[in-house]
């Protein structure tokens, strides 16, 4: 990650929603830097489109059922009379304008993530807290911010964890879980090695690709205990193939990177 700028893996979630088969995210052309701005603004061309799914060999339609999935956790959320959204690693993520929906959004993620994004967003829909999630005190961050733990809260936390030591997300979800009141919502997709084929070899490459690296996985059994163990009670856990379709992915064409589940969980 260069100062000031956004990660590289933040760069291509943002382009990839901008080439949803349907339904694309028209937000990364006006977030991202050049060249990448142009190339998000690209995707509103059907034509396109379509070329860069084929390409992406799956890419573009995880990304598209991850997002639609995500999409519809914040919106029940809201409209269960939730009034707080927390994007734990928020990179280019949109939703707090995309969305329109009536709940205060904090957003969290490296500094450097955020200050070109912080110019660029159309509105002060969301709160920007800047933290390193490796060394930063989040839980003092947000209640600097303004997040008030005893209000529930709807938690998105989406292609983060792998990239974290599993002592770092372990940490987050204990201040997560003391900062949610009963009946707040937690959503995060989470890697599962023994779904990703030549996992170590995937690591390596990676790295070598993005500059970050695959660090905690968990298979769904361990991903729920540790969920319970912080007091959040798993009410949905797939991957792909149980997915949103509404933004138009295949979970076909997605299957070499069916590893990343999504799991939605509420605080008891």
């Amino acid at each position: 990650m260069r100062e000031g700028e956004p990660s590289f893996t933040s760069i291509l979630v943002a382009l990839g929603r901008a080439y949803a088969p349907r339904g694309r995210d028209p937000y990364p052309e006006r977030l991202a830097s050049d060249p990448w701005r142009a190339l998000a603004a690209a995707g509103a061309r059907p034509g396109w489109r379509r070329v860069v799914r084929e390409l992406s060999i799956g890419f573009v339609d995880h990304l598209a059922l991850r997002t639609a999935t995500l999409d519809t956790f914040v919106r029940a959320a809201a409209s269960e009379g939730i009034e707080q959204v927390v994007l734990l690693g928020a990179g280019l993520d949109a939703r707090a304008w995309r969305l329109g929906v009536d709940a205060r959004f904090f957003e969290i993620d490296h500094p450097s993530t955020q200050r070109l994004k912080r110019e660029r967003a159309p509105s002060d829909a969301s709160t920007f807290v800047p933290v390193d999630f490796t060394r930063d005190d989040i839980g003092a961050a947000l209640a600097s911010a303004g997040h008030d733990a005893n209000a529930r809260t709807a938690w998105v936390w989406e292609g983060v964890t792998m990239y974290l030591p599993r002592e770092a997300v372990e940490a987050t979800l204990a201040i997560v879980s003391r900062r949610s009141a009963s009946g707040s919502r937690l959503a995060l997709s989470y890697l599962d090695p023994s779904a990703v084929p030549l996992a170590p070899l995937v690591r390596v490459g990676f790295r070598a690709l993005f500059g970050e690296p695959l660090e905690a996985g968990y298979t769904p059994d361990a991903l729920r205990a540790l969920l319970d163990h912080h007091r959040f009670e798993v009410t949905f856990d797939d991957d792909s193939r149980g997915w949103d379709r509404a933004m138009g992915g295949d979970p076909r064409r997605a299957r070499l990177v069916r590893g990343e589940r999504l799991a939605f969980a509420r605080r008891s």
